[in-house]
């Protein structure tokens, strides 16, 4: 026997609310023109206000107690009846223009259009800290290049470079290792979870601040749901990476003969070339030009030096060719050995320029005052000057190298941390260098071939020997 009752026979008052559930219903469906489906559907105002139960469709079907759409209208069971959206479209019409999510090698979430200078972004969205300026770096090397992906597939970015950075903040120095380099990226950006092991964030208001270890490290504001953070440049001098080894490879020339040559140069002056190179003012000499090689030569012995080299060596026999400034270096053991390699270098030199030696400017030291050199001057038919006593600013050329190429050992020396007993390496690795760089250069004068420094690496390098079998 049926229970259901006629519809003349029902009460008024379920008929009373189902009618005030229907106005409920038209009212919400006019409040929410499109609804989303979401795994919960619970819409509330306040936890002492009612609630409304909102049912939508899903899977391909259409739910009989969604009262918002019929059945042919339903975009779940006829999913070719939705609308199409446009790309322009997507955005709320207060939306912010800065997040953007990325993701690639370097994943960023913040990309502005008008950044303000000297901040940063505190993002944790990023793969690395990224930099768009690179006088913020102490180090870079400019020769890896990363592609950069964001949200916006018209905006990829190239990150140019990978360094250190230090910056000035909350009166501390901060360093951020291994950043990107990206000069076409808007914003400096943070990696939130690279910066610290152990991070507390506190909030109050718009104001944060990152500590660590029970050290407040950055603070800052935040502005449109972003961490962003004050910064300054420290004071001290920034070098780029890339023109750094160029530096040490020629034996720390200046930046002018580095620019000659058509490499990268750069305007800072470096502690360890700073220390190791102060002089005394020059004092002007004079001598007789010379236009060819072997026209004059200048010889001056450096010694004794202490401690001696890994071979034993004492003293550093310099020659000087005045024409092209080419320089050969010997290492003795005893100041007597100074005439015997003097002699195979003044064959080497006449062999070499098919011409002989005409004249021979050094000082009044014992070495050279031995009678062996005048007896080779007066055999081979060449001059031999001698620099007042005591006065070696008049034995300028001879001099003036010794100074410039132990200038150069000692940086190199200091620069690799070597001990002093590698002195020797380090002076013939210096007169070498000195040959190849150009005003012009003295190895292309002295044998009309230019010098190949592509085969040049940074004097104190690893390097691996191989043993034959």
């Amino acid at each position: 026997m049926s229970t259901k009752k006629p519809l003349d026979k029902m009460q008024p008052l379920p008929l009373l609310i189902g009618g005030q559930k229907y106005a409920n219903h038209c009212q919400i469906k006019d409040d929410l023109p499109s609804v989303v489906a979401s795994a919960s559907a619970l819409v509330f105002s306040s936890a002492s206000e009612p609630y409304q139960i909102l049912y939508y469709c899903a899977n391909g079907k259409h739910n009989p107690k969604c009262l918002t759409h019929k059945k042919e209208e339903c975009f779940a069971k006829n999913p070719h009846l939705r609308p199409q959206r446009q790309d322009n479209k997507r955005k709320a019409p207060n939306a912010s223009p800065a997040a953007h999510i990325s993701t690639a090698q370097a994943l960023h979430t913040s990309v502005f259009s008008k950044p303000k200078l000297h901040q940063l972004v505190v993002d944790c969205g990023v793969t690395h800290h990224m930099f768009h300026s690179k006088d913020m770096f102490t180090s870079l090397a400019k020769n890896t290049k990363l592609p950069v992906t964001t949200g916006d597939s018209s905006r990829n970015l190239m990150a140019e470079g990978i360094g250190t950075v230090s910056l000035l903040s909350n009166n501390q120095h901060l360093t951020f290792p291994n950043s990107f380099f990206a000069p076409k990226l808007n914003c400096n950006l943070l990696n939130l979870l690279k910066l610290f092991d152990e991070l507390i964030i506190n909030q109050h208001k718009d104001l944060f601040s990152l500590t660590t270890k029970g050290k407040v490290l950055l603070h800052g504001k935040i502005e449109n749901n972003l961490m962003k953070v004050d910064y300054n440049l420290p004071t001290a001098h920034r070098t780029m990476l890339n023109d750094y080894p160029w530096h040490e490879i020629l034996g720390h020339v200046g930046k002018t003969v580095i620019k000659s040559m058509g490499l990268p140069s750069t305007a800072t002056t470096r502690k360890v070339c700073a220390l190791n190179k102060a002089h005394q003012l020059p004092f002007k000499d004079h001598f007789e030009p010379a236009h060819l090689p072997l026209d004059c030569v200048h010889i001056d012995l450096v010694g004794p030096i202490s401690p001696p080299s890994i071979s034993g060596c004492k003293y550093i026999l310099t020659i000087v060719d005045q024409a092209t400034s080419f320089k050969i270096v010997w290492f003795l053991k005893n100041k007597s050995d100074a005439f015997h390699h003097f002699t195979l270098s003044k064959k080497l030199m006449e062999t070499q320029h098919n011409c002989s030696l005409k004249k021979m400017v050094s000082d009044r030291g014992g070495e050279v005052l031995d009678s062996h050199f005048q007896q080779l001057a007066n055999e081979c038919g060449f001059v031999h000057s001698f620099s007042p006593a005591y006065t070696p600013k008049h034995n300028g050329f001879a001099e003036r190298a010794n100074r410039t190429i132990l200038e150069k050992t000692r940086c190199m020396l200091n620069a690799t941390k070597l001990t002093h007993s590698y002195w020797s390496e380090a002076v013939s690795t210096a007169s070498l260098l000195l040959n190849y760089v150009p005003t012009p250069s003295r190895h292309t004068l002295w044998t009309s071939l230019p010098p190949r420094i592509k085969k040049l690496r940074v004097f104190g390098c690893q390097a691996i020997v191989m043993t034959p079998k």
